[in-house]
């Protein structure tokens, strides 16, 4: 393979105008959100004291995104979806400057925190959801890794930069510029989503594709019809049961602190090295992920990358250097990367764009609520065994995981994508020669099984 399909594929951002502005908007929001979240937890522990209080402002946040991302999934596949992205941008907004005009105040309040916290959540929620239900109409089904790839590294470099700027900022001007900046970001991003063209809700008489009327029945509208999808089609639902375990069963990142304080030995710097390893791993990946969308086999690679995650979490807990250790967390972001490369691109593909805005929704709050359950389940495991065996523990549940898939949904591991025609770009995925509807079913999951319940996990 030459060394130029390495590179990060950004054919996306070169043929499609309206992703490279939905592109651009998440990098702006992405960099906006991560200086404010430092920005607030200092704020409330400065007025309060409390870590508790902290904690309350995070929860707030993850309750209300999780409720934003299914009530915005569902009004993705029924409203005009630019439209209702810009109006939970601009929702955002509004959190922002009211975060930033407490914070100027003489006597800021805790609970007009909570309450621009509460609303921001909402629309955050409603906007994540809807930009993923979007992507696919907006480039072209072979395009797809492509543009996971690209969703993925800015959502990475975010999780890295972003916080260190804000605290730089927080450092020389206090909250209120913070929240101020993010304010400004905020609406950037509003500007830049209403340059989209209309994007109305698919119906059942746009998408008339025999396969996917089996998998789906008569859509009533309800959320409830996603569900029924995922059960009936064996590549949605193998990959959210899937990805229901690897998003619980995660690296352990809450025992951090202390194995370093009771195996490695060390202090803060090496705690950060822990945290940032993950991190490093998967922007490397992103950034040379040009070959994963031009693999014959993606759903074989997905359960390959799943099961070297799982490997590599076994690895770290039985580590006991702290350099194997980094390796190993660096594999295991890596691998992860991959992971959500193909399942982000498998499930698009596979999801009549009519139901995309509610099946998104259920991988949103997936991962929203996975990562807060995998944290109490992987505390409780460390007690009854120690920090180490937790990590264990949890890299074998995902590796075995990953091996039960692939016996028992061929229909998953046997996956493909749209391969690359060579013809022109088109904003719209699937308009013009370039390629199948990215409703339509993969090619390895159009036979009798799909009306088969998924067994995964």
């Amino acid at each position: 393979m030459p060394a130029r399909d390495f590179l990060l594929d950004v054919e996306p951002l070169r043929t499609s105008r309206d992703f490279r502005a939905v592109f651009v908007a998440r990098v702006v929001s992405l960099f906006g959100l991560g200086m404010a979240t430092v920005a607030l937890a200092a704020q409330v522990y400065d007025l309060t004291d409390s870590t508790l209080n902290v904690a309350v402002a995070s929860m707030i946040m993850s309750v209300t995104v999780l409720l934003g991302s299914l009530w915005g999934g569902w009004m993705a596949d029924r409203t005009d979806r630019r439209r209702l992205i810009v109006c939970a941008r601009a929702g955002a907004a509004v959190a922002f400057a009211g975060l930033a005009a407490n914070a100027f105040a003489p006597d800021p309040s805790l609970w007009a925190i909570y309450g621009c916290v509460a609303l921001d959540g909402l629309a955050t929620g409603v906007s994540v959801t809807a930009l993923m239900a979007v992507a696919p109409t907006l480039v072209r089904p072979d395009q797809l890794p492509a543009a996971g790839a690209l969703i993925s590294l800015t959502g990475e470099i975010g999780s890295i930069a972003a916080p260190l700027l804000g605290g730089v900022l927080l450092a020389a001007a206090g909250p209120g510029p913070v929240f101020a900046f993010t304010a400004f970001t905020t609406g950037v991003t509003t500007l830049l989503v209403l340059r989209l063209r209309p994007l109305p809700p698919v119906t059942d008489e746009d998408e008339d594709d025999d396969q996917d009327r089996t998998d789906v029945g008569e859509d009533n509208g309800s959320p409830l019809v996603a569900f029924r999808f995922a059960l009936r089609n064996r590549v949605v639902g193998a990959l959210l049961a899937l990805g229901g375990v690897t998003v619980v069963f995660n690296l352990p990142t809450v025992l951090f602190p202390e194995l370093v304080a009771t195996r490695f030995g060390s202090g803060e710097v090496v705690l950060g090295l822990l945290y940032t390893a993950p991190a490093i791993g998967a922007v490397l990946v992103s950034a040379t992920s040009g070959w994963i969308g031009r693999t014959a086999r993606p759903g074989r690679l997905l359960l390959i990358a799943a099961l070297t995650g799982g490997l590599a979490t076994i690895g770290f807990g039985l580590s006991g250097q702290i350099w194997i250790a980094v390796l190993l967390l660096a594999v295991g972001g890596a691998a992860g990367t991959v992971y959500e490369i193909l399942e982000y691109a498998l499930v698009q593909h596979n999801t009549p764009d009519r139901l995309r805005g509610r099946v998104v929704s259920v991988v949103t709050a997936q991962g929203t609520t996975g990562n807060v359950l995998g944290d109490v389940e992987v505390a409780l495991v460390a007690r009854w065994f120690s920090p180490a065996g937790a990590a264990v523990v949890n890299g074998a549940v995902c590796a075995v995981a990953a091996v039960l898939a692939a016996f028992l949904v061929p229909g998953l591991r046997k996956a493909t994508l749209p391969r690359d025609t060579g013809e022109p770009g088109h904003d719209v995925a699937g308009s013009g020669p370039t390629g199948p509807p990215a409703s339509r079913a993969a090619e390895a999951d159009s036979g009798p099984e799909q009306d088969v319940p998924a067994t995964a996990g």
